[in-house]
């Protein structure tokens, strides 16, 4: 019976993940328009909106093909090992790029609601606003590159698995890739959730003793809070899944890590 669902999973993936990408397109799209045509009234608010709309639409347009090739065909195309090094890397660096995007957004909607002067200089700018979203958008490209493009470990490709089965530090440098759990994924997914939970509050807070113009921050508090709930609710699994690895590798939460595992990638 198991079998039987997971021979059709596959299938069921790939008109979902078609039928959503269609829209999530022509959104993307659409917001790019706005943004054009609203270009000289854009301020530092809209800057983590268009960085999270732009790296989200490249993601859409350069990995979910060969995920949805992968989930029709029930292989990778094309077979080469270039391309499965290629593709873990991408699918790793992009991920990573919008997670610490967010986590960085998270902390900077603090200063843009509560200290907005500290924005008003050039050089403020680029040191509290331009200059942090930089590092956070490059470190996971380079991080990854370095662990999986640069890396000597040899690489165990496997064409019948989604992305080629995972790259080689992960099983080959324990500490490498406890260190990648830990700092690429667990604190940048606390920062959001501890961050967006903290700037409710502290909204909440000074709306009540008048500090704060509520009407002109509550739109921007309520977007950035929808998209981190979203963020956290797609990482929190993963998340969950990489500290029983580690920290608690008994038989009864192995069995939750593997069906935990199931439910997410849809393979045993």
């Amino acid at each position: 019976m198991t079998e039987d669902v997971m021979s059709w999973l596959p299938q069921v993936k790939f008109w979902l993940l078609l039928v959503l990408s269609i829209p999530s397109t022509i959104c993307s799209i659409l917001i790019f328009i706005y943004f054009f045509r609203q270009r000289l009234k854009l301020t530092l608010d809209h800057h983590l909106t268009l960085v999270l709309v732009t790296g989200s639409f490249i993601q859409l347009t350069t990995n979910f093909p060969f995920i949805m090739i992968y989930n029709y065909f029930n292989f990778v195309i094309p077979t080469t090992t270039s391309f499965c090094l290629w593709w873990n890397w991408w699918e790793y660096a992009s991920n990573g790029v919008l997670l610490f995007a967010m986590a960085w957004g998270s902390i900077e909607r603090h200063l843009l609601v509560f200290s907005r002067t500290i924005m008003i200089t050039r050089r403020k700018r680029i040191f509290f606003h331009v200059l942090p979203m930089l590092i956070a958008c490059l470190y996971p490209v380079m991080f990854y590159f370095i662990v999986i493009i640069l890396n000597p470990c040899q690489n165990q490709w496997n064409f019948n698995e989604a992305f080629c089965g995972i790259p080689c530090y992960l099983f080959s440098n324990p500490v490498l890739a406890t260190y990648d759990l830990i700092a690429d994924i667990v604190v940048p997914v606390l920062v959001v959730a501890i961050a967006n939970v903290s700037l409710i509050i502290r909204v909440i807070w000074q709306k009540r003793q008048h500090q704060v113009s509520w009407h002109r921050q509550r739109k921007l508090t309520r977007q950035l809070v929808t998209i981190a709930i979203l963020y956290i609710l797609f990482w929190f699994p993963l998340t969950f899944n990489g500290l029983i690895l580690i920290f608690a590798p008994t038989l009864s939460l192995l069995f939750i890590q593997n069906s935990m595992s199931i439910l997410i990638t849809g393979q045993k």
